[in-house]
C-alpha cells in the first residue's frame, strides 16, 4: 500500500505539473496571438493610412500641375504686357517731344 500511495502521489504531482505547464503554454499562446493579432491590426491601419496618403499625394501632384501651367501661360502673359508696356512708354516719349516742339513753335511764334 505504501508503494501504492507514494505512487499515486507522484502520479499526482507529475499531473499537476502537466496541468500547470499546459496553462502556462496556453497563457503564452494567447499573449502571443493577442499580441501578433495587435500587431496585424497595426499594420492594416498603416497600410490604410499610406494608400490614402498615396491618393492624396496623386491628387496634389496633379493640382501641382495645373498650377505650373497656369503659371507659365500667367508668366507669357507678364512677358506680352511688359512688351506692350516698352511700346507704350516709347510712344509716350515721342508724343511728348512732339508737344514740347509744338510749344516751343507756338511760344515763337507768340513772340513775333
Amino acid at each position: 500500500m505504501e508503494v501504492d500511495k507514494e505512487g499515486f502521489l507522484q502520479t499526482i504531482s507529475l499531473l499537476s505539473l502537466a496541468v500547470i505547464g499546459l496553462l502556462v503554454g496556453i497563457q503564452k499562446l494567447v499573449r502571443d496571438w493577442k499580441t501578433t493579432n495587435a500587431e496585424t491590426n497595426i499594420i492594416s491601419v498603416m497600410h490604410t493610412e499610406i494608400e490614402r496618403m498615396s491618393l492624396q499625394n496623386t491628387t496634389l501632384s496633379t493640382e501641382l500641375g495645373k498650377l505650373q501651367e497656369e503659371i507659365i501661360r500667367l508668366n507669357g502673359l507678364i512677358s506680352k504686357l511688359n512688351i506692350e508696356n516698352n511700346k507704350l512708354q516709347e510712344e509716350i516719349s515721342r508724343l511728348t517731344l512732339e508737344l514740347d516742339s509744338i510749344k516751343t513753335l507756338t511760344d515763337k511764334g507768340q513772340k513775333l
